[in-house]
């Protein structure tokens, strides 16, 4: 039964047919928004009225309230609204949304990538927006999932103890509040401490990297995870969140390892190792999922130029090596 709270979940791709989903099955008023060149993505779930739901997180038919490309009625009489748009999306996203968002609302960014927050906050006052919403990112989605066929979405893995923060830092802990109902949420630090902990960064550019022959040769229909991060994969990976680590320690910021985000955000499903190799080779949640079936994917395109590049820039700076 619907609870009275209208959420907007800005985003047709995986992560906001999952965030969209979920909280219409938790009885949310939502409505589902992207851009006009994306209508094509919105309607299977225009014609069915929701969309279908499976995984760990229930199974069932989630009605929608709205799906539309109409920015204005996507967020009249919303408290919260969602970003679930990939890196290189988040500045346009902002610039379409500016003239309609309202100070009262709150805008969270799921994720925030490397920079999201304050990125969404410029383009709002290069809009000439004075006034703004309280803009928050998570450092990453809180979900792994990905779409079940044009109108419906399956929920493979839910994180706990997500790290989140808004701009300003004082209002981390009311965002969390504000979804407290639906996901934990931990308020973080400040947004720089949610984006040098974006799991993705460090994660996938080095495995795809590594299992380039295999995926030009054989395509994606194979296990990513179990087959393709092997023990070298996972020495690499590590090499390359130790560099992320030491830009984290200098800045003065809680060092975690990327083997210990897995453990903090998914051990409740049995993902558990001694290190890299060991926790994403035997997970439960991602030995489903499959490889890319291209070099062309977000794998690289978006966390090499909007994550790992970012980082080693600001590593620089610092005065790290990061070779």
């Amino acid at each position: 039964m619907a609870d009275g709270r209208r959420f907007t979940v800005v985003g047709g791709g995986n992560a906001g047919f999952g965030l969209a989903a979920d909280l219409a099955l938790r009885g949310v008023h939502v409505r589902l928004f992207d851009l006009p060149q994306f209508q094509g993505a919105l309607a299977p779930v225009q014609a069915a009225g929701g969309i279908r739901v499976r995984g760990v997180r229930g199974e069932g038919f989630a009605r929608l309230e709205l799906v539309t490309t109409d920015p204005a009625e996507a967020l009249d009489g919303s408290q919260l609204v969602l970003m679930a748009v990939p890196a290189y999306g988040q500045e346009t996203m902002a610039q379409v949304l500016a003239p309609h968002l309202r100070p009262e609302q709150t805008v969270v960014l799921m994720p925030g990538s490397f920079g999201g927050a304050l990125v969404f906050l410029r383009a709002l006052r290069e809009a000439g927006r004075e006034e703004v919403p309280v803009i928050a990112e998570g450092s990453s989605f809180v979900f792994a999932c990905k779409k079940d066929g044009p109108d419906g979405v399956w929920i493979r893995g839910a994180k706990r103890g997500l790290p989140v923060a808004a701009i300003p830092a004082g209002e981390s802990r009311a965002v969390a509040a504000a979804l407290s109902d639906f996901y934990e949420l931990e308020p973080a630090a400040n947004v720089l401490f949610t984006s040098l902990n974006n799991i993705n960064h460090v994660a996938h550019p080095a495995q795809v990297l590594m299992n380039a022959g295999r995926i030009e040769h054989m395509g994606g229909d194979w296990s990513f995870d179990h087959e393709g991060f092997t023990p070298s994969v996972g020495r690499v990976t590590e090499a390359v969140d130790a560099e992320r680590l030491a830009v984290v320690r200098r800045l003065g910021l809680e060092p975690v390892s990327l083997l210990e985000w897995y453990i903090r955000l998914y051990g409740h499903q049995g993902v558990k190792g001694r290190n890299l190799y060991e926790a994403t080779h035997n997970s439960p949640i991602w030995g489903p999922a499959r490889a890319p079936d291209t070099l062309e994917h977000r794998y690289l395109t978006e966390d090499l130029p909007y994550g790992l590049v970012p980082i080693a820039e600001l590593g620089e700076q610092l005065g790290l090596a990061m070779p």
